[in-house]
């Protein structure tokens, strides 16, 4: 934490899993939290919470200045410093590419890449004052893909382009790196599992560690990323996936 300033951090996507824990786990870092997700009502531990749709962010200008305004107006009457910009929130469409439409396909760049980026265009300023950090929830499927995850995958590489650019953009002044989570053990991940437990099991067993990810260690590995002691690591992608992304899958 800065000496004499209070900081604040920015979760998008904060109502689902790994929102929640990130917002928790900044919260009781010593962070001011503001969430912001599609839902009229947070269900997350934030400081402030603040509605708003990443694809109305991403293409309407009037969405965009006064998401701005909000974010600068809580920070000023804080007395406080954005330190830390977190883009978890995603857009995750399965199916096959004969029925994929092209409104799908946008939408996912809109939520995973497009958003982040103005969100770094808009926050430019307080993140550079703060010698903040940006860190991006990316995924495996990044380099690891599966049929029916096209817009998604596609998305996601672009969002660690985008981290790559935004490192050298925002050189010695601001950190922003991609986290790369495999599967991880949400209630809406665990909820699609509820009538195959079998297979659950299967996918965890898939994973050298023997387990899928908890939210909080993602959380974590983001606190992390925004700390002091990460100040050297920039534009990097950190893997956080049980192994899995080393392990071949070679047909018996």
């Amino acid at each position: 934490m800065l000496m004499g300033n209070k900081i604040v951090a920015l979760v998008t996507g904060c109502n689902g899993g790994i929102g929640k824990s990130l917002c928790q786990e900044f919260g009781a870092a010593g962070y001011l939290v503001i969430g912001t997700d599609r839902q009229a009502v947070s269900e997350a531990d934030c400081d402030l919470y603040l509605c708003c749709d990443l694809i109305e962010l991403a293409s309407d200008g009037v969405t965009r200045k006064r998401f701005q305004e909000d974010v600068g107006e809580f920070v000023a009457n804080q007395s406080a410093l954005l330190k830390a910009v977190i883009n978890n929130a995603a857009y995750q469409v399965v199916m096959p590419l004969s029925k994929l439409s092209a409104v799908e396909f946008n939408s996912s760049q809109q939520i995973n890449v497009i958003a982040p980026y103005v969100l770094a265009q808009l926050f430019d300023t307080l993140l550079r004052k703060s010698s903040g950090s940006i860190v991006n929830i990316g995924s495996i499927h990044v380099r690891l893909t599966k049929p029916g995850f096209c817009a998604y995958s596609t998305s996601k590489a672009a969002l660690s382009g985008l981290t790559r650019a935004l490192a050298l953009e925002f050189s010695s002044e601001v950190t922003v790196n991609t986290i790369l989570p495999a599967a991880t053990k949400t209630d809406m991940l665990v909820a699609g599992f509820s009538e195959h437990p079998d297979k659950f099991a299967e996918l965890e067993s898939c994973h050298p560690a023997g387990r899928i990810a908890n939210p909080g260690e993602i959380a974590k590995l983001a606190l992390f990323l925004c700390s002091d002691a990460a100040r050297f690591i920039t534009g990097a992608e950190v893997p956080i996936d049980g192994g899995i992304g080393v392990r071949l899958h070679d047909p018996l």
